[in-house]
């Protein structure tokens, strides 16, 4: 399979490689398409943390949420996906 690759990812790959981050250009693709595979199929998980925190909250009051709520649950949602899970 061949596939074009936009300049500026391009030099990412060459320079990741470069580092020593990966072997060679292939490596890194695959294991950022797995990634994403991975992601994608994990499915949502209900967590004794999670239920704790929506038992908790049905008795609150609610307020509407704001930017910055938004911003902030993007960042958690980000940096969950970004962590690797067990």
């Amino acid at each position: 399979m061949t596939i074009a690759l936009a300049r500026d990812v391009e030099a990412f790959l060459q320079e990741q490689v470069r580092d020593g981050v990966c072997t060679d250009a292939s490596e890194l693709v695959n294991n950022v398409i797995r990634l994403v595979r991975d992601q994608k199929q994990r499915s949502f998980q209900i967590t004794l943390e999670l239920e704790a925190w929506l038992l908790e909250a049905v008795g609150q009051p609610a307020t509407p949420l704001t930017p910055d709520d938004f911003a902030g649950i993007k960042t958690r949602v980000r940096t969950r996906l970004a962590t690797p899970g067990p």
